[in-house]
């Protein structure tokens, strides 16, 4: 799929992108897209990081791997929900199973993108998602 055209409208740039994934080199590679595209954006390299991390609460959109040392993708979206925090979340990852996909369902997941995605896809989902918040 080639990567959308143009950058992202004026009334969707006030609001973050949270990226919240421990392996240094898509964390790297999803911030450069990102921004390629005029994302306000957050990194974080943990779910724990970003749980700390008070201006997170106020994303219009999180990406999240789910397989992460310590805290995983669901764990910290799981947090959120029981502190009262709706975050529209796409979920990430490599091993996608069907106990993952369930609990992702229950605790109201957006989207989830298998590992390796189409990057044109990632953004086309965060346009989407901050248009639906705005």
């Amino acid at each position: 799929m080639p990567l959308p055209r143009g950058h992202i409208p004026p009334s969707q740039m006030q609001k973050a992108v949270c990226i919240v994934d421990d392996d240094e080199w898509v964390a790297d590679s999803l911030q450069a897209l990102l921004e390629t595209f005029g994302f306000n954006m957050r990194l974080y390299t943990s779910g724990a990081e970003f749980l700390a991390d008070e201006r997170g609460r106020l994303a219009g959109c999180l990406v999240i791997d789910q397989h992460m040392p310590g805290i995983s993708g669901l764990d910290v979206i799981e947090s959120l929900r029981k502190r009262g925090i709706q975050i529209p979340t796409i979920l990430i990852s490599g091993r996608l199973d069907s106990n993952v996909r369930q609990r992702a369902a229950r605790l109201g997941v957006r989207e989830l993108l298998d590992k390796p995605f189409a990057p044109g896809r990632l953004v086309e989902l965060i346009r989407k998602t901050l248009a639906d918040v705005a």
